[in-house]
């Protein structure tokens, strides 16, 4: 009994719950999306009972979408996948695949989820080919026009004096002095009062005591 009960609560812990996207939600949640064949395969211990983590090599045969980073992406790509993780595909086939892929900052590793739409080349109609060229040419249209659009940003920021980095050294250097000159003015303010009030004083004191001579003569 306590064994089943475990087998039902690892199965409710590692069950995969992801709503399955099409091809066109596919590619516009993918990081990377292409044709490849895996060509090895790498299994490892996970270190976590008899689960296992995969690295799968791939050679890309076309690139519909993603960043090359200086050709690095363009001719392979490394992918990870573990059954610890119950959504993350395995490719442990040497096969044709249509990947879509997310990548992994820290290991620089991809990954492929089975909410995706990576399927084995075989699987994969000719019209989804066709659309899948379609979003990888407006892809690559909104790319271009990104870039263009980068680019004009930057000419606007360096031809506006008014966005200079120095104008904000500039903005705080007239606060500090104009809050110079306030306080210059309030010391000014001060000392006049006090000078006024110093001489009325002096003035009563006077009048105090040539009051008191004229009564006594």
């Amino acid at each position: 009994m306590k064994t089943l009960f475990a087998l039902l609560f690892s199965i409710n812990i590692f069950a995969c719950k992801c709503e399955n996207m099409s091809l066109k939600q596919s590619f516009e949640s993918a990081h990377y999306v292409f044709i490849g064949r895996v060509f090895d395969v790498q299994k490892t211990p996970s270190g976590l009972g008899t689960l296992e983590d995969y690295v799968s090599k791939v050679q890309i045969k076309s690139l519909y979408k993603g960043e090359t980073y200086n050709n690095f992406y363009t001719q392979q790509a490394t992918l990870f996948g573990s059954q610890v993780h119950s959504c993350d595909v395995i490719f442990d086939e040497k096969d044709e695949y249509l990947i879509f892929a997310y990548e992994e900052p820290d290991t620089g590793f991809l990954f492929s989820h089975k909410c995706l739409y990576s399927k084995k080349l075989t699987e994969i109609s000719s019209e989804e080919i066709i659309t899948l060229e379609s979003l990888s040419k407006q892809y690559k249209i909104d790319i271009e026009n990104s870039k263009i659009s980068d680019s004009l940003d930057v000419d606007l920021i360096v031809e506006d004096p008014f966005n200079q980095p120095n104008r904000e050294i500039i903005r705080l250097n007239n606060e500090v002095n104009t809050l110079q000159r306030e306080n210059s003015h309030q010391k000014l303010l001060i000392i006049i009062i006090g000078f006024i009030s110093v001489l009325l004083l002096s003035t009563s004191i006077w009048l105090l005591f040539r009051n008191r001579k004229l009564k006594s003569e």
